[in-house]
């Protein structure tokens, strides 16, 4: 795994490398998303962040936290409309982290509490 938490997969063929990134290895579709919200990470003193919103599915998101956050940290967001849901960080690339959510959540729901405002 790369400093960056990417993979490096030959396809089965030597010498041939390619950069597999995390986030395109996703099992749910997700819909672009520009809000914040809050992270509380596990162990965290420094307590809640607020955090930009790249992207928004029913299983995941994506979060621009800036700092490296370990694969596995427990997660807490306070996300539009919705309230705290938690989840695991699944990866972590050049600032951003995704983030699998324990629950199932409606991104309509947080969509349109960010459009009313």
């Amino acid at each position: 795994m790369g400093s960056d938490g990417s993979t490096r997969d030959n396809g089965g063929r030597a010498g041939q490398l390619r950069v597999v990134n995390p986030a395109d290895q996703r099992a749910h579709e997700r819909s672009p998303a520009m809000m914040t919200a809050w992270l509380r990470l596990e162990d965290d003193e420094e307590g809640p962040q607020q955090v930009r919103i790249r992207n928004l599915s029913d299983r995941g998101l994506m979060a621009e936290p800036g700092y490296p956050v370990p694969a596995g940290t427990k997660a807490t967001l306070v996300l539009p409309g919705i309230g705290d849901v938690t989840g695991r960080v699944a990866w972590y690339a050049e600032g951003r982290i995704g983030v699998a959510l324990d629950d199932v959540i409606d991104p309509e729901v947080v969509q349109r509490a960010v459009a009313e405002g």
